[in-house]
């Protein structure tokens, strides 16, 4: 956030856990982690991995946590696991 204050407003969070993939898995079986047709479905749980992420980030992007409207979370494996976090200011639209 660097130098600007916490958002106030309602906001859209967006999680995705790249998780590592086993080194003992053969090539086949990480290729299939790689294209999507095996999903991470082990620990950790996708839900104590956000609850980790969000509750770090009040006062820091946002003031609190009940401010989230929509939060959108994935797992999946990678080659290169990380976290990427997209949080932004929800914004209402309303069709006529």
């Amino acid at each position: 956030m660097g130098s600007s204050d916490p958002l106030e407003g309602p906001v859209d969070v967006f999680l995705t856990f790249y998780m590592p993939i086993p080194t003992s898995y053969s090539k086949k079986r990480t290729e299939a982690c790689l294209n999507g047709s095996e999903m991470h479905i082990k620990k950790p749980d996708i839900d104590n991995l956000a609850k980790a992420i969000l509750d770090s980030m009040n006062d820091v992007v946002y003031k609190d946590d009940t401010q989230i409207v929509n939060l959108h979370l994935s797992k999946k494996y990678s080659t290169h696991p990380r976290t990427e976090v997209l949080v932004r200011e929800f914004i209402c639209l309303t069709l006529r």
